[in-house]
């Protein structure tokens, strides 16, 4: 009994660790993505600003740019935030049991057929 209390333990241990790296990810996350922004768009906003010339197509490569950073780095954190979490998904594992069900049918009709 004891040593499954200890399992137990360490299993909650271990997703507690996972819970808290998240977490560190997503505050790192805001305030480096709040920083670059901020830097970024007055950045934009200077070189317009004092450089009337400028292209506006390298503007515009240049506003992406600073918007791909929290873009994708959002689409790992959400990644991370799932494999954290661990969400149940039911409607994958109802498609998955609809399918297998599908092809032991077609299975069944082709044995039963020859």
């Amino acid at each position: 009994m004891e040593e499954a209390r200890l399992a137990a333990y360490r299993k909650a241990k271990k997703r507690v660790k996972k819970i808290k790296r998240f977490y560190r990810h997503l505050t790192v996350y805001i305030v480096v993505n709040i920083v670059l922004l901020y830097f970024g768009l007055r950045g934009i906003d200077f070189l317009e600003i004092n450089s009337p010339e400028v292209n506006t197509k390298v503007v515009f490569w240049l506003f992406w740019n600073v918007l791909s950073v929290p873009i994708l780095w959002g689409i790992g954190l959400l990644i991370h935030g799932l494999c954290v979490f661990n969400p149940k998904i039911n409607f994958i594992k109802a498609w998955e049991e609809r399918q297998l069900q599908k092809i032991l049918k077609e299975e069944y009709r082709n044995e039963n057929s020859l």
